[in-house]
């Protein structure tokens, strides 16, 4: 066996960086999870700070685009960390505009996602140019030129076993035959290695899926339950059919756009978020993914010359086209079986996959709402849907909502439209009550007689 299918077979360094790195990823998560300042700290005041060295450093050797994508991440850490300490700081006012939060990091997962879509669909349509630069010497030569300080070329697999001098024209085009030999393309613009076909364009059909299939952005909240000691940003939803599609889907995006990085910034990046999330942190894939990520950029933008090209601590990928088929065809059934299993509780449950918990039937969203969430949140990640806590399994206190609970609630509702059944009376809530909203039924059956559907 000469490869991982996927990847070559590396030296022991590149097994022992993997570990590091995703010993890392892992650790400043935790970190930054366990004490929020951290995150400000870290991520606020220090990304801010080191923007101008990223940007003065880093550009000139990997352009532009990194540095966006440092300057996006710094936004979407500081505003997961806001989220998380204003949760804490301010229970009621997180449970009745919850929807707000979820908007927030909806447009984060959605614009990322559909950043990639866009990448997918571009390669596949430059294909031929990338081919064609990689098998001519002077574009080559002029990717090496445009990244100041770092070679991009040397050191990659088709660089190898050349004899003549390294930079030299005779040394670029053995290369360029190479490429050419194993129909490679190069992304003049970035200088990864890539190559295009239909698989791009399955894969980016399942990003879209992916998109659409995100749900409960109206019931994300804090950790309430007093018997965790650590606080987290719950989004209960976010269950493992949509993270193993998740997953799958961005290797396969990845792997055709990055594919010589994919050692370690899917395999060990995606693992960094998705093990934390179904063992010892349930519920927060999007925290870990968040931080993850941030780490992940914020070295890429300050280490360039260390993390970009082509070196021992990297395991190429082996470039082959079957590879790219098997992981956009895994990326594309995942995410079609995801959005049908989606439709079939929609269809079934009649919720609003947007509004409401969609998979609060599911094993893993019971042992979510136990160990995160206190009486009061449990009353209230139901109050919309069908179901009690108790019918759920998620084992409330008592089985009458209480009178001093949150109230699940949408900004623009002009009365409560909450599902009729008990559920913590509109009158545990002041403000809404200073907002003169119409209650669905009687208000005082809702307080008074707590056993009786309404």
């Amino acid at each position: 066996m000469s490869s991982l299918f996927l990847w070559e077979i590396g030296t022991p360094v590149v097994y022992v960086m993997w570990i590091i790195v995703f010993a890392a990823q892992i650790l400043i998560s935790e970190i930054n999870r366990r004490w929020t300042w951290t995150i400000f700290a870290l991520w606020t005041i220090g990304g801010i700070a080191l923007m101008p060295y990223a940007a003065i450093h880093g550009t000139p050797m990997v352009g532009w685009f990194p540095f966006g994508k440092y300057v996006i991440m710094v936004a979407t850490a500081t505003m997961t960390g806001f989220l998380l300490w204003y949760g804490t700081k301010n229970p009621a006012k997180a449970r009745r505009y919850a929807i707000w939060f979820g908007v927030a990091l909806w447009i984060g997962l959605a614009v990322n996602i559909m950043e990639a879509n866009i990448r997918d669909i571009t390669i596949f349509f430059e294909n031929d140019t990338y081919l064609a630069c990689a098998a001519d010497p002077s574009c080559l030569k002029a990717i090496n030129e445009s990244h100041v300080g770092i070679d991009m070329i040397n050191g990659l697999p088709e660089s190898r076993g050349i004899s003549e001098p390294v930079g030299s024209d005779a040394w670029y085009a053995a290369v360029a035959a190479n490429f050419a030999a194993n129909g490679v393309g190069i992304d003049p613009a970035t200088g990864f290695r890539t190559i295009g076909g239909y698989w791009n364009i399955i894969t980016a059909i399942a990003g879209v899926l992916n998109i659409i299939t995100i749900t409960g952005l109206g019931k994300i909240y804090v950790t309430s339950n007093k018997n965790q000691k650590v606080k987290g940003l719950i989004w209960a939803d976010m269950v493992w059919p949509w993270v193993i599609a998740y997953d799958l889907w961005n290797h396969a995006f990845l792997y055709n756009a990055l594919s010589d990085y994919t050692w370690y910034c899917t395999l060990a990046l995606l693992l960094a978020a998705t093990i934390p999330a179904f063992t010892w942190a349930k519920g927060q894939w999007i925290w870990f993914r968040c931080f993850t990520l941030m780490f992940w950029i914020a070295m890429n933008n300050l280490l360039p010359q260390l993390l970009v090209p082509p070196s021992s601590i990297q395991n190429f990928s082996t470039m082959d086209p079957t590879a790219n088929k098997v992981c956009a065809w895994a990326a594309f059934i995942s995410n079609v079986a995801l959005f049908v299993y989606w439709l079939y509780k929609i269809r079934t449950t009649g919720r609003n996959p947007l509004r409401d918990p969609l998979y609060a039937e599911m094993k893993e969203f019971r042992t979510i709402m136990n160990e995160h969430a206190d009486n009061k949140d449990k009353w209230w990640m139901t109050d919309m849907i069908k179901p009690t806590p108790v019918e759920l399994g998620f084992a409330p206190d008592t089985d009458t909502p209480p009178d001093d609970g949150w109230v699940g609630w949408m900004p623009w509702w002009k009365k409560d439209n909450r599902y009729h059944k008990p559920r913590t009376p509109l009158s545990s809530d002041a403000v809404l009550m200073a907002k003169n909203i119409a209650p669905t039924g009687s208000e005082a059956a809702a307080t008074s007689d707590r056993g009786v559907s309404h």
